[in-house]
């Protein structure tokens, strides 16, 4: 499967899209040096290809987020980031209380949400596209999206998360700083058929149905 990773690890669901390593890695199951050592093992006597690097330039991802929280210390929990920038947002704990149960009315983020309680897991384009949600479509304040976070996933990995949380809120790592993923759009990629939406959305609709 890692000779097709790049073309696979943008899907939303499902068993053979990602490596699902990432739980056995925060728990300390198995260190990246020894994925990255199967994997150079694979390239030189199976096939290196686009593919076979990628999943090592993910390791490289998360080791610069251990690197940056080791080197920022308390910054990585601070709402300025290690950029020391004020974010703009609005306390609102219907809004918060809604994207957490997966009812914000965006279905992309909805449905991911849904997987992320029913899981503790959600694919890694379905956390940018949430948070990002978080963060602009409702101007919430993104240190309760990566406690959320923090409390849900089985594969929770401090550096790994609140760097990734301050990324998309544009106080962290980021020259561009504070990008917006167009939901509409990243769903037509992603999700053109709404296979995905409808596998965690049903529930909606079956209390629809019953309602008419």
């Amino acid at each position: 499967l890692i000779a097709n990773y790049k073309h696979t690890r943008n899907q939303m669901d499902g068993w053979e899209f990602s490596s699902k390593l990432s739980a056995w890695l925060a728990n300390g199951c198995i260190s990246p040096a020894t994925v990255s050592s199967k994997i150079a093992q694979y390239e030189k006597s199976v096939l290196a290809n686009e593919s076979t690097y990628w999943l090592i330039f993910e390791l490289l991802w998360r080791e610069f987020f251990h690197l940056q929280a080791f080197k920022q210390g308390k910054k990585l929990f601070s709402l300025r980031g290690i950029q020391n920038n004020q974010p703009s947002f609005v306390h609102d704990q219907q809004r918060f209380r809604q994207w957490c149960d997966g009812k914000t009315g965006y279905p992309i983020v909805d449905a991911s949400m849904r997987q992320l309680n029913a899981t503790g897991f959600m694919s890694n384009r379905g956390r940018q596209l949430v948070a990002s949600c978080f963060v602009h479509e409702l101007n919430l304040q993104w240190r309760y999206g990566a406690a959320y976070f923090e409390q849900q996933l089985i594969d929770y990995d401090v550096a790994s998360n609140w760097g990734n949380w301050q990324y998309l809120a544009g106080v962290g790592s980021d020259p561009r700083g504070h990008r917006q993923f167009n939901l509409a759009k990243q769903t037509e990629i992603y999700d053109p058929n709404q296979d995905f939406i409808k596998q965690w959305l049903v529930s909606d609709t079956d209390d629809n149905e019953q309602c008419n």
